[in-house]
């Protein structure tokens, strides 16, 4: 529903969360978990989509947690390492936009995708060359304007397929999070051996495999709604959106110092790389538990609660994050990140299905990619690279002052999205 409580729900609404209980565009509809269940466990569909999320998310494993060591193994200081990591959140401006426009007027998704993911490959490869800031600046944006538009087109592909063949969402994307836990445990117990040296090339093995499964994906299925009369353009600049974009950009934002330096600052405490890696596992292990609990729940959770909740969890985490040391505590503590990021994206993800047209899929979730993770939370890794090297562990207060302003955008948020709107 868009702010009504009487008007059905339309286009993707609740597909991405509850995929198994929504009404599709066919002669069948679909109202049990058993039957969406049953046929997504035998459609081949299913697993290639698989296929990709382990692939890719494999490689996300491996990158953010030891991404930036292998920096700083460049000799580069936590402002440069900062300035790095944004260049490749920067990016997301121009090439998210202008590639996903291109496969929602194409429609050829498998062939774009794979060029892209073995250009990537590529670009991790020269950035094994080189040890100056300014060519892995360079490297890095161009690498990442490579990769970074992959997922948001997938993501659109994949919704299209559980629309059409009644595919099961959360199971095909539980094989993305199994391989991050698997990613981060093994790859941390790999640089413990044998150095940080080896990241980059984890990293352009993980890129040449994720096209590989980009290559075995299947094509977006054709789009036979009629175009819709509201631009897109001017539905991002509503108050609605930008309310929501400003809710998602700080709970986003917020995790500028763990995702650039939490690595780092762990090391600094002495716990090993593959006692990292299980921080990091640990995190995604909680997203996991917070899915399966939020289906139980999908009629009672709207899209600004699981924001206001991911915002909460920021004001609980970053001052936290700050004084605790002990493996124990820390571990314990990881399992709030399926609050700060698996709540902040179920409920943005939410919000898009409900609020984006499906023939224009691929273009509002690249529009929110860029705008989010890159204008927003690419903005604050500079400064989170400058916070770190001033304040240490204490800059992760600043980001739980950024928690308590997302929770009143979501608070915003939630009273503007009961109002009817079009």
């Amino acid at each position: 529903m868009r702010g009504s409580s009487h008007a059905p729900a339309s286009g993707l609404c609740s597909q991405i969360m509850y995929p198994a209980c929504v009404r599709h565009r066919t002669t069948r509809t679909w109202t049990s978990d058993a039957g969406m269940t049953d046929v997504a466990r035998t459609n081949p569909l299913s697993w290639r989509l698989s296929v990709f999320y382990a692939a890719y998310f494999f490689a996300v494993g491996i990158y953010m947690p030891y991404w930036p060591i292998w920096l700083e193994g460049r000799t580069l200081d936590p402002v440069q390492i900062g300035w790095i990591l944004a260049a490749s959140f920067w990016i997301k401006i121009v090439a998210q936009p202008a590639i996903a426009r291109i496969a929602d007027w194409r429609g050829r998704t498998r062939r774009l995708t794979t060029v892209l993911m073995a250009l990537a490959a590529i670009g991790f490869l020269a950035q094994s060359t080189t040890n100056s800031f300014w060519p892995l600046l360079i490297l890095g944006g161009l690498t990442a304007g490579c990769y970074q538009p992959v997922l948001p087109i997938m993501e659109g592909v994949t919704l299209r397929h559980v629309e059409t063949q009644r595919l099961d969402y959360g199971r095909i994307r539980l094989w993305g999070s199994i391989a991050f836990v698997a990613a981060t445990t093994t790859a941390g117990l790999a640089i413990d051996r044998q150095g940080a040296g080896l990241v980059v090339w984890l990293m352009f093995a993980a890129m040449a495999s994720v096209g590989l499964a980009c290559a075995m994906a299947p094509e977006r299925p054709p789009i036979m709604t009629a175009p819709i009369s509201r631009p897109l353009t001017r539905q991002f600049l509503s108050p609605l959106f930008m309310v929501f974009l400003a809710t998602s950009g700080l709970i986003s934002a917020s995790h500028a110092v763990f995702y650039g330096f939490a690595t780092l600052n762990w090391q600094t405490q002495g716990h090993s790389e593959s006692t990292i890696g299980l921080f990091w596992a640990m995190g995604v292990v909680a997203e996991i538990l917070l899915f399966a609990l939020a289906r139980r729940y999908r009629d009672k959770i709207s899209p600004p609660v699981l924001l206001g909740l991911a915002a909460l969890g920021g004001i609980v985490r970053w001052p936290l994050l700050a004084v605790v040391e002990d493996a124990v505590l820390l571990l314990a503590l990881q399992s709030l990140h399926g609050f700060t990021f698996g709540a902040g994206h179920l409920g943005a993800m939410t919000f898009l299905s409900k609020e984006i047209p499906p023939e224009h899929s691929a273009t509002g979730q690249s529009l929110y990619y860029a705008l989010v993770g890159g204008v927003l939370a690419g903005g604050m890794f500079p400064l989170a690279g400058l916070l770190y090297a001033r304040l240490g562990e204490n800059a992760y207060l600043v980001m739980g002052v950024m928690s308590c302003a997302a929770l009143i955008s979501a608070m915003i948020l939630a009273k503007l999205n009961s109002r009817p709107h079009p």
